[in-house]
């Protein structure tokens, strides 16, 4: 062992010392959320400073970065994950502990003289000598419970922004149904009175209470719809009670004149990535732990101290108790250590190539959302507008009927819905890109399904 290498251990030896007279420390949520902050800001993200002030959060008109702001304030679930840490850092108080020495006491009596005393004091040397290697290993799996309390955090941001666009789009086509609706139901009440003056045939009237009757079970579909989408996002929020009474912008937001920069978005999440870099410590942990496990497979269990045995005179000296590890040595702590090794190895790998995939699709799928979006703006809503506008003229010639004039205006309408779904998706793919920006790979669902990956419990947001 060069000086420099025992220097090293020494120093980590040192510090395991300290470390172990002292419990672990409460968890600094503040700086894991400026940790997620800073990687939502690189990413992207408008994730600006704003008030942790929940009755000041809920009583403006919410957007989808202060949807995520009343969700890391206020959801609890990811309080649970986030206590991941704290189980990691008590574990590595355990790990860096200093064995307890042992006291040993003996007396013996012969005939009436005074009795003979043996006192002696051990401490395990093995434990001190593998101490260093434990902590580190432990050392990194509390370095892998902060990147996975970050990540925790992100996931929750990001799916609250999802489900706030989800919700968003529920309620503007919620709108739209029900404008459908007043034109379904303008058109079956003049087709009725038409038919009673015989002007029209009984065919003629079906068709138009059919339509009727379509309208307004979308419009029910439609209510539920945005109901639910309201229910999950209040869980992610936390909210129930009066604290579920927010309100929201009325619209989704216009498509950004700049997108994304996406031309290197595959390396950029392989190196921003939360999941690799946890492979990496906990590969890391056990590592450590295999060669501390090896170590102590072969090294005697040493235990060192001092005797000392009265029975004319004191008389002291030094102690020593071994254990020779002839039929066991450290095997099976050894293989477990091994396997969790090559596990994370293959997680790692496995991980990569998912990220890469998710990249790739995430870049494709902006830039389709993208350009249907424009395809709307500039083409299919123009149109929609001139058939409206042209079959306004051609009614007020009296050159086609009323109900030609209702169906130009349903299929506006029609036209504007699509729009909205379109809108939603697309602020979903930009929120999915943004995520593999920030290092957390968004889940593998369907457009519109805001699932959280991470548990959450609602709790009392404002009263």
């Amino acid at each position: 062992m060069t000086g420099r290498t025992g220097s090293r251990r020494w120093s980590a030896l040192s510090l395991a010392v300290l470390a172990s007279a002292c419990g672990p420390a409460a968890i600094d949520e503040g700086a894991l959320l400026s940790a997620a902050d800073a990687r939502r800001n690189e990413a992207g993200s408008s994730a600006a400073p704003m008030t942790n002030d929940l009755r000041v959060l809920l009583s403006r008109p919410l957007t989808a970065e202060s949807a995520a702001q009343v969700a890391l304030v206020n959801n609890r679930g990811v309080r649970a994950v986030i206590e991941e840490l704290g189980i990691a850092e008590a574990r590595a108080t355990q790990a860096r502990r200093l064995p307890n020495p042992t006291l040993e006491g003996a007396m013996r009596f012969e005939g009436e003289g005074r009795p003979e005393l043996e006192v002696g004091a051990m401490i395990d040397v093995t434990d001190l000598v593998l101490l260093a290697t434990r902590a580190s290993a432990a050392g990194a799996e509390v370095e892998a419970a902060k990147l996975s309390a970050v990540g925790a955090l992100l996931d929750l941001a990001y799916d609250t922004r999802r489900a706030f666009y989800v919700h968003q789009a529920s309620a503007e086509l919620t709108e739209l149904r029900r404008t459908v609706l007043r034109a379904f139901t303008a058109s079956a009440d003049l087709a009725t009175r038409l038919r009673e003056a015989g002007n029209i045939t009984e065919l003629d009237l079906a068709n138009q209470r059919s339509l009727f009757e379509e309208a307004r079970l979308e419009l029910q579909a439609a209510e539920l719809a945005a109901a639910t989408d309201r229910e999950r996002l209040n869980v992610l929020m936390g909210l129930w009670g009066r604290g579920t009474r927010w309100q929201t912008t009325p619209r989704l937001p216009q498509i950004p004149a700049r997108e994304l920069g996406l031309d290197e978005l595959e390396a950029k999440a392989i190196a921003r990535s939360l999941d690799l870099a946890i492979a990496r410590q906990r590969f890391e942990g056990a590592a450590k732990r295999a060669n501390a496990a090896s170590a102590q497979g072969w090294l005697p269990e040493l235990k060192a101290g001092v005797s000392a045995e009265r029975s004319d005179e004191w008389a002291v000296g030094p102690a020593v108790e071994i254990e020779v590890p002839l039929f066991y040595q450290g095997q099976g702590e050894t293989g477990v250590a091994q396997s969790e090794m090559r596990q994370q190895r293959h997680r790692y790998a496995d991980v990569a190539v998912a990220l890469r995939a998710s990249a790739r699709s995430a870049v494709v799928q902006l830039a389709a959302k993208r350009e249907t979006l424009l395809y709307y703006e500039r083409v299919l809503l123009p149109l929609k507008q001139q058939v409206v506008d042209q079959s306004q003229l051609e009614y007020n010639a009296m050159l086609i009927g009323l109900f030609q004039l209702l169906q130009a205006k349903r299929d506006q309408v029609q036209t504007a819905a699509a729009y909205v779904e379109h809108q939603r998706d697309y602020w979903i793919a930009r929120t999915n890109a943004e995520q593999l920006l920030a290092g957390r790979r968004p889940p593998e669902s369907v457009t519109g399904d805001t699932r959280s990956t991470a548990p959450t419990q609602a709790v009392e947001g404002s009263h």
